[in-house]
């Protein structure tokens, strides 16, 4: 698993299902309001949600398959990398992928374990991210593997993460509807909390392609 094919292979594929199963659905999808898809008012899961999204079944199958593929990947770099934090950066990773995979399983259409699932994945992305990232950093001379410079890549994904989860434990403070619920009526043309999780989607699919790009 410490040959970089593997993570090089497992990281694009799994970026490609994902975009593919995301881009399918959106074009298709009309919201229970008749409304279209944006990025900027519905979250990534409702392109998902069974009844209302027409392709929800192509997304849900690039999020299982990409979560599938990702685990691989997670498990090759973290072989690859030397020292404590890539073994973390790995461990993390395979239960953000896991957790990846759940969410096509476990739809919007049942909100808790979806919750669940989906939490799964941004804490454990988070963590994997940042160990990784810092695993790339603080490399031996003697044994480096991928450029320092690519530590930074991780950085927009930390932020986005971050970002998303301080939003969600502040909403869990200040509303009764669950921080993943969607709003269906009166729904605003801009709404933080997707627009920030989609801002994840980007920079995690950015963070893979680019470590790829530096195994190469």
């Amino acid at each position: 698993m410490n040959n970089p094919s593997i993570f090089i292979f497992s990281g694009i594929a799994g970026s490609i299902f994902v975009i593919l199963g995301t881009l399918i659905s959106a074009f298709a999808y009309r919201g229970k309001q008749g409304e279209t898809y944006s990025p900027l008012n519905h979250f990534i899961s409702e392109l998902g949600e069974i009844g209302v999204s027409h392709l929800a079944w192509v997304f849900n199958t690039g999020l299982i398959l990409c979560g599938i593929i990702l685990i691989p990947a997670c498990i090759s770099l973290g072989m690859i990398l030397p020292g404590f934090l890539s073994k973390l950066g790995m461990f993390s990773g395979v239960i953000a992928a896991v957790g990846l995979a759940l969410v096509g399983f476990n739809l919007m259409n049942k909100l808790k374990p979806h919750g669940k699932a989906a939490v799964t994945f941004f804490r454990g992305g988070l963590i994997m991210v940042l160990s990784f990232s810092l695993a790339i950093a603080f490399q031996p001379t003697n044994r480096l593997v991928i450029p320092r410079m690519y530590s930074l890549a991780g950085l927009p994904a930390i932020l986005s993460f971050g970002g998303f989860l301080l939003l969600m434990g502040r909403s869990s403070r200040l509303e009764t509807r669950g921080p993943l619920q969607p709003i269906t009526d009166d729904r605003p043309k801009f709404w933080l909390m997707p627009t920030v999780e989609w801002s994840i989607f980007f920079t995690i699919v950015l963070w893979f392609l680019l470590i790829a790009v530096s195994l190469q």
